[in-house]
């Protein structure tokens, strides 16, 4: 939003004054030259002045996109996000930080489309239409995770007795194919390399800003973790006989829970390697220049960065290699753990039966079985 105190006078923009010797008024004009509104008062009432001077400038904000307009969708999305950061860390309602900013950036999408609308003129026939378009864009997941969104700030909304009814509920989300890649050992050990292989500015020491990431994402290969697990991973969850990572995912009401991967060489050298990179005493183990938690765009910039780098070396080795992300480690890693035969495979993940890791992160393309004699 652009602050409306743009114009030397301090009104909004096509917000114009009239000072008569009987009158004063404030006028919006469009930009077709018609007035959207004229708001008058006596030229001896101050007061009256100050009133009209107040709504016309609120309105004038509205008509220029500077204010969010009381009743609208946009206005609960608003409510939304207040309610859950200004909810308890301690309350299983409330999202985490790192959910909540992504939910911002999709409510941005949300509000081109059902902004203005009140909550209440939504329609089933409106989010189907969103979905449908979104999909003819080639963004079908994307559009799911939008009207989710959407869904869950209208049931707040519900919550509050503003609407009766969630017209998102019941809706078919748009049907998207499972992600199916699986990242080859030496894609993952060409990114560690290619990271210590570019140089800081100056050129005298590797990058740690890629080295930090690739890093992070063979520890994550290496202890089957989630993205949020890794990108959060604490100092202090380092410990004598290993890391100890906090499961990431869990129903409401189900208590904390952790995985404590124990050392092994190569895990204990990646580790240490991270440490030595950190040029504060971050919090993090995986943490930017600044010590902090990357947040996702800023992730996925230097991520895309060292990925264009992977594909011109390996063009130039002639080998084979796909992009890949963060996301990818946790399916790899359970599938070369079921090709080794690992029967532990949900203490690894944290899941809390094998349904969900056959389904989605087996991605083993031969099931390899001995003959029945």
């Amino acid at each position: 939003m652009t602050g409306h105190l743009s114009r030397p006078d301090g009104l909004p923009r096509r917000l114009y004054p009239n000072y008569g010797k009987r009158k004063v008024s404030f006028g919006y004009k469009l930009p077709n030259g018609k007035w959207a509104f004229r708001l008058s008062a006596p030229a001896h009432n101050k007061g009256a002045i100050a009133d009209i001077l107040k709504q016309a400038v609120k309105r004038a904000d509205i008509l220029n996109g500077d204010a969010i307009e009381p009743g609208t969708v946009e206005a609960l999305i608003e409510q939304y996000f207040d309610w859950q950061e200004n909810m308890p860390a301690t309350d299983e309602r409330r999202k985490a930080q790192i959910t909540i900013d992504e939910n911002r950036v999709e409510a941005k999408r949300l509000n081109k489309v059902f902004g203005k609308m009140s909550p209440k003129s939504i329609q089933p026939k409106h989010v189907y239409g969103y979905l449908d378009k979104r999909a003819q864009l080639g963004a079908p997941a994307k559009a799911n995770k939008e009207i989710a969104l959407l869904s869950a700030v209208l049931e707040y909304g519900r919550r509050r007795g503003l609407i009766d009814v969630n017209p998102c509920r019941g809706i078919e989300y748009n049907p998207t194919r499972p992600r199916t890649r699986y990242v080859e050992p030496h894609e993952i050990a060409l990114a560690v390399e290619v990271a210590r292989s570019r140089k800081s500015v100056g050129g005298k020491h590797p990058s740690s800003t890629y080295l930090i990431l690739a890093l992070c994402v063979q520890t994550a290969y290496l202890t089957v973790s989630r993205p949020t697990e890794m990108r959060e991973l604490h100092r202090q969850s380092i410990g004598a006989e290993g890391i100890s990572v906090p499961i990431g995912k869990r129903k409401a009401g189900e208590q904390k829970r952790s995985k404590l991967v124990l050392w092994s060489p190569e895990l204990r050298a990646v580790i240490d390697e991270a440490l030595a990179l950190q040029r504060t005493t971050s919090l993090y183990v995986f943490g930017n220049t600044a010590g902090q938690v990357y947040t996702r765009s800023g992730w996925n910039t230097s991520w895309s960065r060292l990925m264009d780098y992977c594909e011109i070396e390996a063009k130039a080795r002639g080998m084979a290699f796909e992009r890949f992300s963060l996301r990818d480690m946790r399916p790899a890693a359970v599938t070369d753990r079921k090709e080794a035969g690992d029967e532990r495979i949900i203490d690894a993940t944290g899941h809390a039966d094998a349904r969900m890791v056959n389904q989605v992160y087996d991605r083993r393309r031969e099931r390899r079985v001995s003959a029945t004699r």
